[in-house]
């Protein structure tokens, strides 16, 4: 799924207080609000993000790049401002885009992206809702089965009711056609066409905000990073699994084979006691390549964690990544959740409220080094087997553990 953000207005009503960078750059306590709110569309696990820019898009470009932590990044650049609309039709065109998550660069919702584009693959387009005290200041909308079925413009009268969030699943069949280079999405496309389209909805009830106006962006700088990070409170213990946890014998995936390396229960027991979670971050290539199945790798999960949980040292969670580009479908993809990318440790901090400065990665290929670098882990320990070296010696870890594996 790719992943459209429209980044490329003026940001007028925000001038008096955020001048010399693009709206979506305005700075939020040291990160700029895109940051935040591309990181947390990382755990959708995209193809790419595309950035609609056009105002000061060189701020936004050289911040980027073409990738953030592990995901493309690309730019769709408005010469002469196209409108919501025009921007989402260049970008779609650019790059033969037939379906995206399409949303505002200056809006942040707390929802549950997986379940919005899941429930809505096979909608021409679907709309997330918030529910809201004062509907009429916004634009009041009405459902019905499922549908969206009409929309009130703004009204005097204070009612409770649902208004566009202003995120979208998309695709492209809705705007192609004979709609003009130039043009607004929801006044020339969602709102009339309403009737017709009938489009699908989710309603998000969680914290929404829009820092389009002096007031609600200095409420971002209060709110929003606690709303995302929470207040992380735990640490953990990372850990590879192959060549950390068993002895790497290449693909293993039957519990029969599988052979602890020495000393690891003793290991993870003294963090254990020390109040650490014990939580492993493994590269599973040998799914993508059909050298074992999902099933497999389950069975020998609960064989592993099983004989952990007998040595009082129980792991708490267990992440992996299937995915290879080289692999075979439907495997044959990147994703962020495959190290170097730091996915599958961001998303264990998130779900586990961890805090990564004071928690510890284990690994004995680089790439679990640079993960546990790009995620924030505070410690970072390589394992230089002599018998098995996976990659090269050199190290940017904090610390080195030599051993020979026989």
């Amino acid at each position: 799924m790719n992943i459209v953000i429209l980044a490329g207005g003026f940001g007028t009503r925000l001038q008096s207080v955020v001048h010399d960078v693009p709206k979506p750059m305005a700075d939020i306590n040291g990160t700029p609000f895109l940051e935040l709110l591309m990181r947390e569309l990382c755990f959708l696990d995209p193809e790419r993000f595309v950035l609609c820019v056009s105002y000061k898009k060189e701020i936004i470009q050289r911040h980027f790049q073409d990738n953030f932590l592990g995901v493309p990044v690309v730019y769709s650049d408005e010469i002469e401002p196209l409108g919501t609309g025009g921007a989402i039709k260049q970008a779609f065109n650019m790059y033969n885009i037939s379906d995206a998550l399409v949303l505002n660069g200056d809006s942040y919702i707390a929802a549950d992206y997986n379940k919005f584009i899941q429930q809505n693959q096979n909608s021409k387009l679907a709309v997330m809702l918030k529910h809201v005290d004062d509907a009429n200041r916004y634009g009041r909308v009405d459902v019905e089965n499922g549908c969206i079925v009409d929309y009130h413009e703004k009204q005097s009268i204070t009612q409770p009711g649902l208004i566009n969030a202003g995120i979208y699943k998309i695709n492209r069949d809705l705007i192609g056609g004979a709609l003009p280079q130039k043009f607004s999405f929801e006044k020339d496309v969602l709102e009339p066409m309403i009737p017709q389209l009938k489009p699908a909805y989710m309603v998000a009830d969680d914290y929404f905000i829009d820092i389009g106006i002096p007031e609600s962006y200095a409420a971002a700088k209060r709110e929003l990073k606690s709303v995302i990070y929470g207040n992380p409170e735990n640490r953990a213990l990372f850990l590879d699994r192959d060549g950390v946890i068993n002895q790497d014998i290449g693909y293993l995936h039957k519990p029969e084979d599988c052979e602890f390396m020495p000393g690891i229960f003793d290991f993870c027991r003294k963090y254990k006691n020390d109040g650490y979670k014990l939580i492993v971050v493994t590269n599973q290539a040998g799914i993508a390549k059909g050298k074992y199945t999902e099933q497999d790798y389950k069975l020998l999960t609960e064989f592993m964690h099983s004989e952990f949980r007998n040595q009082d040292c129980e792991i708490t969670a267990e992440y992996y990544c299937p995915y290879h580009i080289d692999g075979l479908p439907p495997y044959n993809r990147s994703s962020f959740y495959r190290k170097p990318n730091p996915g599958m440790i961001l998303r264990a901090a998130k779900d586990y409220n961890i805090d990564l400065h004071k928690s510890v990665m284990v690994g004995d290929n680089e790439n679990d080094i640079l993960a546990a670098k790009s995620a924030g882990i505070g410690e970072k320990i390589r394992i230089i087997n002599n018998q098995n070296l996976r990659g090269s010696r050199h190290t940017i870890a904090d610390k080195i553990i030599t051993i020979n594996q026989r």
